[in-house]
């Protein structure tokens, strides 16, 4: 007899891709001195473990005007490929 697979929620699989997440930071800043880890590392990261879990990630971004300033408004996506539950999640920077 086989054994039936649990379906994870997307809560489930979000804390299983943080918690096996390894991005170092492997960029050094010249001017600064200090090391970082740029979205494109952490992307590349990512990449295997949203395909071990059937989820995929969406990011995107635009520019907004907010109080006489212009911001930022990034969202990422987090798509559970199996059932279509989303966790979406929305930052705003500027200058």
């Amino acid at each position: 007899m086989e054994k039936e697979k649990k379906t994870l929620s997307i809560y489930e699989k979000l804390l299983r891709i943080q918690t096996e997440l390894k991005a170092p930071k492997n960029q050094t800043n010249k001017f600064g001195g200090y090391n970082y880890r740029s979205c494109e590392d952490i992307l590349e990261s990512v990449k295997p473990l949203l395909d071990k879990y059937g989820c995929t990630l969406k990011i995107s971004d635009a520019l907004v005007y907010i109080g006489e300033r212009y911001y930022i408004q990034a969202t990422a996506t987090l798509i559970n490929v199996e059932n279509g539950e989303v966790i979406e999640n929305t930052a705003f920077a500027r200058e």
